[in-house]
């Protein structure tokens, strides 16, 4: 397994998008979300939205990511 975490941008105000990393835990992946969030002064008044996605393999087109996201 893998996990992709995503700091989705703010259209509005033009942040661009942006993968953080790929994980091959879970746990791993929280971590370097908290890290980002927190070097980056991003909390809940940001314009972000963040997902962290599971996925089994590489090479491969996922059509519905809303099937693949983790729960926080």
């Amino acid at each position: 397994m893998y996990y992709i975490v995503l700091d989705l941008g703010c259209a509005e105000c033009g942040e661009s998008s942006n993968i953080l990393g790929i994980f091959t835990s879970l746990d791993e992946a929280k971590k370097a979300l908290n890290v980002y969030k927190e070097k980056n002064h991003l909390d809940e008044e940001s314009d972000h939205e963040f997902y962290i996605y599971k996925i089994d393999k590489l090479n491969h087109i996922y059509h519905n990511s809303y099937e693949h996201m983790v729960e926080e």
